[in-house]
């Protein structure tokens, strides 16, 4: 709970602003009296400063919630182009192989998802590949510009092969093509989610408002309160600092240093264990 929680990486925030509010309730009990300020202004203030806060949180919310859901079809896709591949395509052989067609359109899908993460993630990591691409594939695949269409390139190749020879109808491979173009699809738009942050002008203003908000705070808190008052502002900054980090948070679902980044190796070893299992189903006993 406390890994997965804003708490620690709000702390030290946390911390300076009650010494702060704390310093200024000292100073006032035993220097002299601070001005002080009507609460009222900072009531209205308050309302308007956590519609802010939620309407962010949830703006980055919508993001982490999209980029689940393309990822979502990227399982669905992967699924579909192995069943497809293992129904309807006929046993086509390549070298010495007999069914190598059906191998290949399995282990280059499930090569997709491998590179779509690590493209995301700016990263070259497919030790989980190992025991599906030789050595000369993997070379291949880390070395190309852009690493899932490298991959959809290959899954192209295999679908023009068959459609060539004959070993699949001209139906089966407009289905397949239009899931292989499906992967292009939600690859792109996972890229759109990353490659465009939240705009900086807002996260600035928002922050800007939070501070200000805050350090006249224990003005209006003094008069009444007294050291009482370092308890309620705690109370108040607890929940500001929190949003505005959530927000932040939510921004990038693909980053694994972010809280609640998409598990995306373990969408990656579902799709792997799913294909393969179709794979080992459909050969003959």
């Amino acid at each position: 709970m406390w890994r997965g929680s804003v708490t620690p990486r709000i702390f030290f925030s946390l911390l300076l602003m009650t010494c702060y509010c704390l310093l200024i309730v000292a100073l006032d009990q035993y220097w002299r009296p601070l001005p002080h300020l009507a609460v009222t202004p900072f009531e209205y203030t308050g309302v308007v400063l956590g519609l802010v806060l939620v309407f962010r949180t949830n703006a980055g919310h919508e993001r982490w919630w999209e980029a689940r859901k393309l990822w979502g079809g990227i399982v669905n896709q992967s699924r579909n182009i192995a069943i497809e591949a293992l129904s309807y395509g006929d046993i086509l052989s390549i070298g010495s192989q007999e069914g190598g067609w059906r191998k290949e359109m399995v282990k280059w899908t499930v090569a997709f998802s491998f590179a779509a993460r690590e493209s995301l993630r700016n990263g070259k990591n497919f030790d989980d590949l190992t025991d599906l691409l030789s050595e000369q594939e993997l070379d291949a695949l880390t070395s190309a510009a852009h690493m899932p269409l490298f991959v959809a390139g290959k899954i192209a190749e295999l679908l023009q092969q068959a459609r060539l020879s004959r070993h699949i109808d001209g139906f089966v491979f407009m289905e397949m093509e239009s899931q292989r173009i499906l992967l292009i699809d939600h690859i792109g738009a996972c890229e759109r989610i990353l490659k465009t942050p939240m705009p900086l002008v807002y996260a600035i203003k928002v922050r800007r408002f939070i501070l200000m908000f805050l350090l006249l705070l224990p003005f209006s808190l003094i008069e009444n309160l007294g050291f009482s008052a370092v308890f309620v502002f705690f109370l108040v900054a607890y929940p500001l600092l929190s949003l505005d980090r959530i927000g932040i948070e939510l921004q990038n679902p693909f980053d694994t240093k972010n809280l609640s980044h998409l598990p995306l190796h373990t969408i990656c070893d579902t799709i792997k264990l799913h294909c393969l299992a179709l794979l080992k189903q459909s050969q003959p006993q």
